[in-house]
């Protein structure tokens, strides 16, 4: 199931098949049965999946099944599964799992949706001079060809792509920590996204934590893989920082306190919830609060984008109609 660039389907798939695994260990099927009537979603996970089903008919554990194959399952996800069925708790864990990537599908689906509106007003303030230029040569104000009257628009547009395939390539996990990290920055100096990105991958953190912690991981290993979980270089750097504090004693609160790179919200939350037993339900909470409010403000941006772009695509088509009439008039001069 992991791939080089990961898409809401892939994370939707993800869950889906969690989903199944779980529900039919709830309902009192062994794991190799409910493996094996689980339609896998494609013949790559299939051959996981039998292979998985040939070493459990072999006596061994599920996550003894999974080592070594992380181009199936991530270490996240194999984690919590070995933290599940040596607690005795595989069917929930499963559960959490199938919750944990439906909320990372829909989270990517609606930052597609909400930015879907620009990027088709973007496309069309680069083609419109394109537009033009042919449609002048189909009225008889100019010669220009198809392909001609396209080119520089064509040409600009598969510039864009080529960067921005670029930078979704070297951002993937597996590229290099420094450059993730430094492209991460630029994101968060960003205007207007950069709070939204922040608060979205709070969110993920948060979710990623309760669910580490309710397949019985360790705290200090919790933190340390929800950082990871996160896709988040700068909570990786900033997680990691004080993690040796736990090992002198402290509890992950009384080092948050310290952290200002942590918003105050969660700080307090999470210290509030470590205190009063609480912990599962206020990093629930988190991960709810940031979700929203990150989806919000980017909700906001993509809408103040928007109307930047709409803005440039008025001054740009009236540009291009000014340019054109008067060298459309110019010429009629200059022939009289």
């Amino acid at each position: 199931m992991a791939s080089l660039i990961e898409t809401p389907n892939s994370y939707r798939r993800r869950s889906e098949f969690y989903h199944q695994l779980s529900v039919m260990l709830q309902a009192g099927v062994s794991l190799t049965q409910s493996l094996g009537q689980i339609a896998p979603p494609s013949q790559r996970d299939g051959q996981h999946i039998r292979e998985s089903i040939d070493r459990l008919n072999a006596g061994e554990t599920f996550s003894e099944t999974l080592i070594g194959r992380e181009d199936w399952l991530p270490a996240f996800d194999r984690m919590m599964i070995e933290a599940g069925e040596a607690g005795g708790r595989l069917d929930d864990t499963l559960r959490i799992l199938s919750d944990h990537y439906h909320q990372r599908s829909a989270l990517i689906r609606d930052v597609l949706m909400k930015l879907a509106y620009p990027l088709f007003i973007l496309h069309f303030i680069i083609l419109m001079p394109g537009v033009i230029s042919y449609g002048s040569s189909l009225l008889g104000g100019g010669s220009s060809s198809l392909l001609g009257a396209f080119f520089p628009s064509l040409l600009t547009l598969g510039v864009l792509y080529a960067a921005v395939f670029f930078i979704l390539y070297l951002g993937q996990a597996n590229r290099g920590f420094a450059i993730r990290h430094g492209i991460e920055r630029i994101w968060h100096r960003t205007p207007m996204f950069g709070r939204a990105v922040k608060e979205l991958k709070l969110s993920r953190l948060s979710f990623a934590l309760y669910a580490l912690l309710n397949a019985g991981v360790n705290i200090r290993e919790a933190w340390e893989s929800a950082a990871s979980a996160s896709g988040s270089p700068w909570l990786a750097t900033s997680v990691r920082a004080w993690l040796p504090e736990l090992d002198s004693g402290s509890l992950p609160s009384e080092a948050l306190q310290r952290r200002e790179d942590f918003p105050k919200t969660f700080r307090d939350l999470y210290t509030t919830g470590e205190l009063s037993g609480q912990l599962d339900e206020s990093l629930q909470r988190l991960a709810k609060l940031y979700h929203e409010e990150g989806t919000r403000r980017l909700k906001s941006a993509a809408g103040m984008a928007t109307g930047l772009v709409y803005g440039a695509v008025v001054l740009a088509v009236a540009f291009i109609v000014i340019r054109f009439w008067t060298n459309y008039y110019g010429s009629i001069f200059n022939a009289n």
